[in-house]
């Protein structure tokens, strides 16, 4: 997917193993994408979009909530969705008909402070679709979040450069992993691995979590300083980097990333967000 340097734009492509078009469609500044039974969701500003697996069509009728604001990562939880809005610092879960389920503000568990210093006020019950949020305004520019087989809650938060574990009942919260550097993109191998975007050092990281204490076991180098996505296939056994800053997606094998793979490079003019290998 694209962003493209004005707001207004934006381009959802399905690609060839040679990085060419296999279909488009225009898409409002699309983010986070995951795949559904009948095709995908898409992640808008403020809005989640069904689309047709060839791209063919997009359903008129959108999921959207009030809380909804710069929404970033898409993920599947045991009873739905997971998405991160991070205009508004806060995570929520909904249903795969659409329908509010969970919400973790983060000014409510100690998140109150921006980068500046400001403390950030949010009345809930204002709708802020459409309302634009700096990022210097957020407390955490929480990004991606992704749900544990025991239903435990991760997320990378951004400004703190770190992953946290949020118990789902209570809200609290603890440190799995810090030390990053604007980390996005956290996803679940299974109840002990985890791979992260540690962004700004251009490296995925595989990462043991038992007992919830992150432990990185292997840094995968994508030559590049924007890391902005990353994944890891243990089907497959390959990991896909997405380098933000030099618009192309690298291909490593190995669960360290040891094997050159390939490399696509696609249109400079684009800024990838994210890829989801099919």
């Amino acid at each position: 997917m694209e962003k493209p340097k004005e707001e207004q734009g934006g381009l959802l492509c399905l690609l060839n193993d040679s990085g060419e078009i296999k279909a488009s469609h225009p898409l409002s500044m699309p983010a986070g994408i995951v795949s559904t039974d009948t095709g995908f969701l898409v992640a808008t500003n403020s809005a989640v979009h069904r689309v047709a697996r060839d791209l063919s069509s997009i359903q008129p009728e959108t999921i959207s909530f009030p809380s909804f604001s710069l929404l970033h990562s898409l993920s599947r939880s045991k009873r739905g969705y997971l998405i991160a809005s991070t205009g508004l610092d806060v995570i929520v879960e909904f249903s795969p008909e659409g329908e509010l389920i969970w919400q973790w503000w983060a000014i409510d568990h100690g998140f109150e402070k921006t980068p500046t210093g400001e403390t950030r006020y949010i009345d809930k019950t204002e709708d802020f679709r459409g309302v634009k949020f700096g990022t210097l305004t957020q407390t955490t520019h929480v990004n991606s979040v992704a749900e544990l087989p025991d239903g435990t809650i991760l997320a990378t938060l951004f400004h703190q450069g770190s992953v946290i574990a949020i118990n789902r009942e209570s809200g609290n919260w603890q440190t799995v992993l810090d030390g990053l550097n604007h980390p996005h993109s956290v996803r679940i191998l299974n109840e002990q691995y985890i791979t992260i975007a540690d962004t700004g050092h251009g490296q995925g990281l595989l990462i043991n979590i038992t007992g919830l204490k992150g432990k990185i076991e292997a840094r995968v180098n994508a030559d590049t300083d924007w890391l902005q996505d990353c994944s890891y296939s243990v089907q497959h056994d390959l990991w896909t980097l997405v380098d933000g800053k030099k618009t192309r997606l690298i291909f490593r094998a190995g669960p360290a990333g040891e094997k050159a793979h390939n490399i696509l490079n696609l249109d400079p003019e684009w800024r990838l967000y994210e890829a989801l290998p099919l």
